[in-house]
């Protein structure tokens, strides 16, 4: 039975658009929905936030080790967004370097509630490929799980302006990857969901093939398909 965006269906006269409108989307398209919206809230928060650290340290810190100011914050107290920094490294920086270790490894990971499986070809592309290109463009490792170049890791030698840096790029593509990974999760879902459509259709005691809906179709048990 072919599928048509144009034609009504004869019993109900709704379109295809208008039956897949009707039967609503299942809920988990809406969580999907859901999750995306609260990445991007988070995605903006931090984007603001993070461009302005650089511009907050104070001119004689900014020769300094970026590892050491952030190892020895109560000797650094005038810097007074180091327990932003601190949330970020919790919540962005580490949840992003054991996810690319796990996938690198082949084991389990997960990024933002997104769980990716050594059978996940897509997730692990996606994921993959950002942190690839994301350690050519920086010069850097992400962590000390991957390439066996010259190449430092994370934020060694860094100092505390360029760290800053370093750190909101690395925020960004936590929330790129998060993005592109639902995306995919998004897709996968819908690969898997009931095709609401009108299409072609034989009807008992009519001569010629008629359009009807997939919702109709359930309904009316004389329709043999065209």
């Amino acid at each position: 039975m072919a599928p048509t965006k144009t034609n009504k269906c004869w019993i109900c006269g709704r379109t295809s658009d208008e039956v897949s409108s009707s039967v609503g989307r299942p809920p988990e398209a809406l969580e999907l929905d859901s999750r995306l919206e609260r990445m991007e809230d988070l995605m903006a928060k931090f984007n603001r936030a993070s461009a302005e650290w650089g511009n907050l340290v104070p001119e004689q810190f900014k020769t300094l080790d970026y590892d050491f100011i952030i190892g020895n914050p109560a000797q650094f107290r005038s810097i007074r967004f180091l327990n932003e920094i601190d949330d970020a490294k919790k919540s962005i920086v580490i949840p992003l370097q054991v996810a690319v270790g796990n996938v690198r490894n082949g084991a389990d990971a997960t990024l933002g509630g997104v769980k990716i499986g050594p059978s996940d070809r897509s997730k692990r592309k996606v994921l993959l490929k950002e942190i690839d290109d994301f350690e050519r463009r920086t010069g850097r490792y992400l962590n000390g799980s991957g390439g066996n170049g010259d190449m430092p890791h994370g934020f060694a030698g860094l100092f505390i302006g360029q760290g800053l840096s370093y750190l909101r790029e690395t925020g960004l593509l936590y929330f790129t990857i998060q993005e592109k990974l639902i995306e995919a999760e998004r897709e996968d879902e819908m690969s898997r969901r009931p095709v609401f459509a009108v299409s072609i259709a034989k009807v008992s005691g009519l001569s010629g093939d008629v359009p009807v809906c997939t919702v109709c179709q359930n309904l009316v048990t004389s329709i043999v398909p065209a």
